[in-house]
């Protein structure tokens, strides 16, 4: 309920876009559900939008990076997901730990 119908993800570099909460619904849980599990940590807005990190469980126990979450609101509801990879240049940055211990 918390995501629009008309909601959008995307997940630069790759040349990924998803329309429709029925779209990002079924890549969550079709192509995606290797992030089944994930942590995130709240992290500071990114040009002014909230932003979390993102890891995803790792073989060991812990969780390893795997990117840095930021999401649109409009009227309450989320409009937009924007994942971004580059977790190695973008964590540091917004002060997120390289890796959650198990």
């Amino acid at each position: 309920e918390l995501i629009r119908e008309d909601a959008i993800q995307s997940m630069p570099p790759f040349d990924m876009w998803l329309a429709g909460r029925d779209d990002v619904l079924a890549w969550w849980f079709g192509p995606g559900i290797g992030c089944r599990g994930s942590r995130v940590l709240p992290a500071p807005d990114a040009n002014g939008l909230p932003a979390f990190g993102q890891y995803k469980p790792a073989e060991d126990g812990g969780y390893d990076p795997w990117a840095l979450q930021v999401v649109e609101l409009s009227e309450g509801r989320i409009r937009e997901f924007t994942f971004f990879l580059d977790t190695e240049t973008l964590f540091p940055l917004f002060g997120l730990p390289a890796r959650i211990e198990p």
